[in-house]
């Protein structure tokens, strides 16, 4: 399906398989994903642990997201060295949006080729 913006519109487009990385049902498909992401809320230091965690091992894997008790999540990016950078938007206010939504969002901005540290904040916009 091709995006509804069209391929010169103000927002990155990204088809990607995000695999919810602590369902036994989906262990099978962890191997596959572009994006992992873990349900369970950490402490900062853990969460950025685990996201290192999910990442290792998994070069396919470009990003991860682990619920932040603190904020809203941690997000690494895997990047083409494979070390791995934390990006840490903002919410833009009290409804943040998900983890595996702004793990999506960081994904498709970073292979649109936009640098993963300047995305700063996300906020939901109401849909019409």
């Amino acid at each position: 399906m091709p995006c509804a913006h069209g391929p010169n519109g103000p927002l990155p487009c990204d088809v990607h398989l995000w695999v919810d990385a602590d369902s036994p049902a989906r262990a099978e498909l962890v191997a596959h994903a572009d994006v992992l992401v873990s349900r369970e809320p950490l402490p900062t230091g853990a969460a950025r642990r685990r996201v290192r965690a999910l990442l290792d091992g998994r070069p396919g894997c470009l990003a991860a997201a682990v619920p932040d008790t603190a904020t809203t999540c941690v997000v690494g990016v895997r990047e083409r060295t494979g070390a791995v950078s934390f990006v840490r938007p903002t919410r833009g206010r009290a409804d943040a949006p998900p983890p595996h939504t702004v793990v999506s969002v960081v994904h498709a901005w970073t292979v649109s080729g936009r640098s993963p540290g300047a995305l700063l904040s996300l906020a939901p916009v109401p849909s019409r």
